[in-house]
């Protein structure tokens, strides 16, 4: 019996079920920055536990349903998730790479960034078919999910580039500078989906927060990579510019989220309960918090440091809440 409920659970794995991974990884991370090792730490070892195992689910279901996972891998609404694996695995091998760990953060490393090449052409492929099809194509399903792709390459590019501002390999920025145009593509889609054909209330789901975050992780790639990568290649002002617009961008991004989400919720009256997305969630979260205190630090702006580690914090919270409502809904009573 319970091989057999353990053989389902496994077939049924979502594709984004990474994503309390990185959220919860990237937590840990902001409260590292700020000072709290032995929350952080109890974070890191809950990301740990949870990365075994889905990854020992995951591989069970590409050995035991590959047929299935080749179906996801060309679905236009499930192809995206599988980048919170290469996000979970990148966030997890930063978090570790500082410690006595840095072989199973490179060891992390190695898997997701390959993955993350094999996963952009599967998702390339995807969008090329939809935008043959007319009738608005790509621009019509394009949605909060899609900048997965975005947080996935940029994750890799932290993997890479290290703990430490200025450590990356040849070939990062690059990997970073296209990560950037990236999120410019498929933020256009996602604008154009929302101006062209609007967006029921009920479909205007937690994914959306994805658009920050997907900019707050370019934004800590940026930082890591800014001393001496990116002045090298931009010159130090206009490096420095591109990170203050990143940083900008973001906290635009933050207003309008909220108040989709009192427009769903609230003039909507759409209930308020738990679903796996809200872990979409608590990323950018952590992200945006991790983001502007690496921005503090690289430019010396002590009050974004002081706003980032509050950030970690709240971040907390948003975590806090999410496992509640995760709690709340799997146990009875």
């Amino acid at each position: 019996m319970t091989r057999t409920t353990n053989g389902a659970t496994a077939r049924n794995l979502p594709p984004a079920a990474f994503a309390p991974v990185m959220a919860t990884g990237i937590v840990s991370q902001g409260l590292a920055a700020a000072g709290a090792p032995r929350i952080s730490g109890a974070l890191l070892a809950v990301a740990v536990a949870l990365y075994a195992g889905l990854l020992a689910g995951l591989v069970w279901r590409v050995a035991r349903y590959p047929r299935e996972v080749a179906a996801d891998l060309g679905d236009t609404g499930r192809v995206f998730g599988f980048f919170t694996f290469v996000a979970g695995s990148d966030v997890l091998a930063a978090r570790l790479a500082p410690g006595p760990w840095r072989a199973a953060a490179a060891a992390l490393t190695l898997v997701a960034v390959p993955a993350c090449a094999v996963l952009l052409g599967c998702a390339a492929r995807v969008v090329r078919r939809i935008g043959a099809d007319g009738a608005g194509g790509a621009v019509r399903r394009a949605e909060g999910t899609w900048f997965l792709c975005v947080v996935g390459v940029q994750s890799a590019v932290l993997a890479v580039a290290g703990p430490a501002p200025g450590r990356g390999l040849p070939g990062t920025a690059i990997a970073w500078a296209a990560g950037l145009l990236l999120y410019a593509a498929v933020a256009t889609l996602v604008a154009r989906r929302l101006l062209q054909f609007g967006i029921p209330p009920r479909e205007l789901s937690p994914p959306y927060w994805i658009s920050m975050g997907a900019c707050a992780i370019s934004l800590l790639a940026g930082a890591r990579l800014a001393h001496p990568g990116l002045d090298a290649a931009l010159g130090p002002a206009l490096a420095r510019d591109i990170l203050l617009a990143l940083w900008l961008w973001a906290t635009c991004l933050v207003p309008p989220l909220l108040a989709a989400g009192a427009w769903r919720h609230l003039w909507h009256r759409i209930p308020l309960t738990y679903e796996p997305t809200w872990w979409t969630i608590v990323f950018p979260t952590g992200m945006y918090a991790m983001s502007t205190t690496a921005l503090g630090k690289a430019e010396a702006l002590r009050p974004l440091v002081l706003l980032g580690h509050l950030g970690a914090w709240v971040a907390l919270g948003v975590w806090s809440l999410s496992v509640a409502g995760l709690v709340h809904r799997h146990i009875p009573g």
